[in-house]
């Protein structure tokens, strides 16, 4: 966000703004990176699995093989995925891999400031993270606060969703999870950056400085994790559907994702962190839930979240505080979940504006502030 600074008054309000909205007092230290300069992966910092990470006993395997995850020598990471021959002694005509990196042995984190600037990748049939994980997830005790894992975010190459999750109690019968999906326009071109803010009591997940997602549910974990960064494909049912991954076999492989660095800082602020009450509710079928812009105040951008629970049409529209209309930000069918929508306010006044969610007969309404 830029501020002019012939406009005192306006940086004024902002922070005051910020300082009462959030209760933060803004420190943080770089204590662990790696930018991905040179050609080769520092083995001394990250950790390269190969096993078969996805068997499928009716189809092609997706394996993690260290030769998927390179340098460029233009400062990126690239975890690739392609087409293999079969690896292994089942009668699959074909195998796929991707890769993984990871922290463990080398560096591990409890709190603190994960954040990652990658592109993601751009055809159908696996999906990329950015994570923590510990060992501990898998006690089993109804309580995250000795290990979960911490999907700061999950992208894929076919659809512009991307979603944080938390998961918890193991993966057995006993696993717990929570999670936010959204829907951006364009999170698919150039690069972008996803953090997360871990505190001791609450989780705060961020798309390109914006916050997107605030959390304690499972408990905050207390339980330091190393970091991972993969690539996942899966051939089963769960995975090749229009609701994860998608099919491979309509991809055109290889294909990469991209990562300009990764930053691990420890931070030194301080946090009121109230759990928004409306972003808590259970939702039923006609209740859909606006949640307040962020930021508010702002001068050229802020993001507007909504969830819905069924599929429907959405119209999300900016009004004037007398109630006429002045632009459609977001019309068109949508799958349930939360969403988030980018506004660009650079062409409007300063001013107190409305902005207005619509589903079926269902109209919820926020204000929002612009200043130049």
């Amino acid at each position: 966000m830029q501020i002019k600074k012939s406009c005192p008054k306006t940086v004024f309000i902002f922070v005051v703004f910020l300082s009462s909205f959030m209760n933060l007092s803004f420190a943080q230290e770089l204590i662990w990176s790696d930018e991905f300069d040179g050609t080769s992966l520092d083995t001394d910092t990250w950790d390269q699995p190969e096993y078969n990470r996805r068997n499928n006993d009716n189809g092609p395997d997706g394996w993690w093989l260290q030769e998927d995850a390179y340098l460029d020598g233009a400062g990126n990471l690239v975890i690739r995925v392609k087409q293999i021959e079969n690896r292994n002694s089942d009668d699959d005509p074909i195998d796929y891999s991707t890769s993984a990196i990871r922290t463990k042995g080398n560096f591990e984190q409890k709190f603190g400031k994960f954040e990652i600037r990658c592109k993601l990748p751009t055809q159908p049939g696996w999906w990329v993270a950015f994570w923590l994980y510990s060992p501990s997830v898998s006690n089993e005790d109804g309580s995250g606060e000795d290990g979960t894992e911490i999907d700061i975010f999950e992208g894929f190459g076919w659809t512009d969703r991307v979603q944080h999750a938390l998961h918890w109690d193991g993966y057995g019968d006993a696993h717990q999870s929570t999670s936010a999906d959204f829907t951006m326009e364009g999170i698919r071109e150039g690069f972008h950056t996803f953090t997360l803010k871990w505190y001791h009591d609450i989780y705060i997940f961020f798309i390109d400085g914006v916050e997107s997602w605030r959390t304690d549910d499972g408990g905050v974990s207390k339980v330091p994790a190393y970091v991972k960064v993969t690539g996942e494909l899966s051939t089963e049912p769960w995975a090749i559907n229009s609701w994860w991954a998608n099919d491979p076999q309509t991809a055109s492989y290889p294909d990469s994702f991209l990562v300009d660095y990764v930053r691990v800082y420890a931070l030194y602020d301080t946090i009121s962190t109230g759990i928004n009450a409306e972003s808590k509710k259970t939702l039923s079928p006609d209740s859909p839930v606006l949640i307040q812009n962020y930021p508010n105040p702002f001068n050229a951008w802020t993001m507007i979240q909504f969830e819905i629970q069924t599929a429907c049409d959405v119209t999300l529209s900016i009004v004037d505080i007398h109630g006429r209309w002045i632009r459609d930000l977001f019309h068109q069918y949508t799958t349930p979940g939360r969403h988030a929508v980018h506004v660009d306010a650079t062409d409007l006044p300063s001013g107190l504006y409305l902005y207005q969610l619509s589903v079926d007969d269902i109209i919820r309404t926020g204000k929002m502030v612009v200043t130049k």
